[in-house]
């Protein structure tokens, strides 16, 4: 079976980290635990912004461990025929300059560091992320897409795409057919050896 696989909220803890590292960099506790993004959990200035923004992304780049048990499962997953693409819309990856460069780089090299591998890693834009993801699951042929965040998940459904929400704050209000809710990597292994 041909799989699809986000990284950041997926293989990473993302919302975790940010709040930890928000409040390090910020000084001060989130006022949003339900956000997707540093900008809204701490209602950051744009001078916070400009100040913390790189900084704190470059360190989640390099720090932030992959989930437990990710790295088994994909590995165990591989090993039992599956095809899992790597489908993620990471920041500034489709950018054209140093700072996307860079940052595909920081991804490569994380992956690289925890074993992390895939038939095919694809990277989506930031800007229309849910058709970009779609597309890439419908190119692919991935049935299935491992995904965290809640307008990309319906986005898919709507497309047939069947996909497992990894458990957040943030996506807590998706409700959908074609979306089943998981809170683990082995929970996840579990339900695609079911369903084969």
């Amino acid at each position: 079976m041909k799989i699809g696989i986000d990284t950041d909220g997926v293989l990473t803890d993302m919302a975790g980290f940010l709040q930890l590292a928000g409040k390090q960099y910020l000084k001060r506790e989130p006022v949003k635990m339900q956000a997707y993004s540093i900008e809204e959990m701490f209602n950051t200035s744009k001078s916070e912004k400009l100040r913390y923004g790189i900084p704190l992304f470059i360190n989640y780049c390099k720090n932030c461990p992959p989930r437990e048990n990710a790295q088994k499962v994909i590995a165990q997953l591989t090993k039992d025929g599956h095809e899992l693409f790597e489908i993620t819309a990471r920041k500034f990856v489709t950018m054209k300059n140093p700072l996307g460069w860079y940052s595909k780089k920081l991804l490569l090299k994380w992956y690289k560091k925890y074993g992390l591998h895939f038939s095919k890693i694809v990277f989506c834009s930031e800007k229309n992320t849910g058709p970009a993801k779609t597309k890439a699951c419908i190119e692919h042929g991935a049935k299935i897409m491992v995904e965290d965040r809640p307008e990309v998940a319906e986005c898919l459904a709507k497309s047939g795409i069947t996909v497992l929400l990894f458990d957040a704050p943030y996506n807590q209000d998706v409700q959908d057919q074609k979306i089943i809710r998981v809170h683990s990597w082995t929970e996840i292994y579990d339900y695609i050896k079911e369903i084969v």
